[in-house]
């Protein structure tokens, strides 16, 4: 018998490739099989949070504004009524000045006098008995806390307010430690300065209110732009060219403004697809960021019909101070709703026999548990707490991605 030992070799070789194929394909479904069962999950811990649904747009600001006049008065307008103030018909609002230095003048005058005043009544208090020194670091912290919080916030009659406190706490402490206070030289010095500078003639014309409202001592050349009494007409295509208004010239008799309608608007476009929530009548609050004003509570006044893909919203406001007094064109973000909830990854929430809910790891058992969602984005969901083991609850670790996951599983 003749055998072909080339013909013999080429099988064993097939037959050894062939073994090694389906020892590594065997070994691939087996690898494969033992990674879903012992992969590691990524999960997250399921916690209840404040948050905030926000929307953020570009707003200009529109109020019923009239401009103050005067036909016989130029020069430099020094206010002596705060921006935002309420005044009434024939209130003197600002004065008016021949040249920047008399203005200088007047307004040194009144600093002086208002340092005699209080050096006066400091005067008084010396040599009157005040409580322990120990007992005024606490009133001199909170001063200190008041006074920078109000810094932050605004410049005006708060922030005098705040000074005064502040310094009036810490001259009580050097009082109270039997620390001589110079009280007679510095009213000497300040009543020297006050009659050096009375000695020259301030002259001054007095601008009054022509009727009552706002007060407000500047323009800023967007006071005609809009129309107060259309706001609720305005198109997107009529706020987008609002927003990209230039400035325009104002007359040189202009002394400043008045507001006279309490209620003032923010006009600003809003994506259709984030504006659901937005509704005729609801409270919503603003905030504008990089400002002294913070957030302000206001309403929904309208809500126009869709346009491309955006709609024209106008939120009405009627707070006023001094630091609401001068906005115009700025970014702000509507905060429509709070909410108190989970915030959970849309990525873990899966739909099973019907029900919304995530898989959570409890010890070496995978289970599944119900959710209320309450609001949700593209990255995710905020979650209600609900007291009932079979939903979600606070703390549970919830697996935001894993293979093979049923409820009841058992990992390793």
């Amino acid at each position: 018998m003749n055998f072909d030992l080339k013909k013999l070799d080429k099988n064993r070789i097939k037959y050894i490739v062939y073994s090694l194929v389906g020892v590594l394909i065997i070994s691939y479904f087996i690898h494969q099989v033992v990674q879903m069962n012992s992969a590691p999950f990524k999960t997250e811990i399921a916690i209840n949070r404040d948050m905030q649904s926000v929307i953020e747009t570009e707003a200009f600001i529109v109020r019923d504004e009239v401009y103050i006049t005067t036909d016989n008065a130029s020069g430099t307008v020094v206010s002596i009524a705060e921006d935002g103030k309420r005044v009434s018909s024939g209130d003197s609002v600002a004065v008016v000045f021949p040249s920047s230095e008399s203005a200088a003048s007047y307004v040194r005058i009144n600093e002086l006098q208002k340092e005699i005043d209080y050096y006066n009544q400091l005067k008084n208090r010396v040599g009157i008995g005040t409580n322990a020194p120990s007992s005024y670091s606490k009133i001199i912290d909170e001063a200190c806390i008041n006074f920078i919080t109000t810094s932050r916030e605004t410049i005006g009659s708060d922030f005098d307010v705040a000074l005064t406190d502040l310094r009036d706490a810490i001259t009580a402490r050097q009082l109270a430690v039997g620390e001589e206070l110079s009280v007679d030289a510095k009213l000497a010095e300040l009543q020297a300065e006050l009659i050096s500078i009375n000695s020259g003639s301030v002259e001054y014309k007095t601008i009054t209110s022509p009727n009552s409202g706002y007060y407000i001592g500047s323009v800023d050349g967007y006071e005609k732009i809009a129309d107060y009494s259309k706001v609720t007409s305005l198109t997107c295509q009529d706020i987008e060219t609002l927003l990209d208004s230039e400035k325009q010239e104002t007359p040189a008799n202009v002394m400043g403004k008045l507001v006279d309608e309490f209620d003032w608007y923010f006009v600003c476009t809003v994506p259709y697809d984030e504006s659901g929530d937005i509704t005729v009548g609801k409270s919503v609050k603003v905030n504008i960021p990089n400002t002294a004003v913070g957030t302000i509570n206001c309403t929904v006044m309208h809500k126009g019909d869709k346009e491309d893909d955006s709609v024209p919203v106008v939120i009405k406001c009627n707070l006023m101070n001094r630091n609401l007094a001068n906005l115009r064109i700025h970014d702000i973000e509507i905060i429509v709703d709070d909410y108190v909830g989970m915030r959970i990854n849309n990525d873990a929430i899966r739909q099973v026999d019907g029900e919304m809910g995530v898989y959570v790891q409890r010890g070496n058992i995978i289970q599944f548990r119900k959710i209320n969602i309450i609001y949700s984005t593209e990255d995710y969901s905020v979650v209600e707490s609900v007291a009932d083991s079979a939903y979600l609850q606070q703390y549970d670790t919830v697996i935001t991605e894993g293979v093979d996951l049923y409820d009841g599983k058992v990992v390793s």
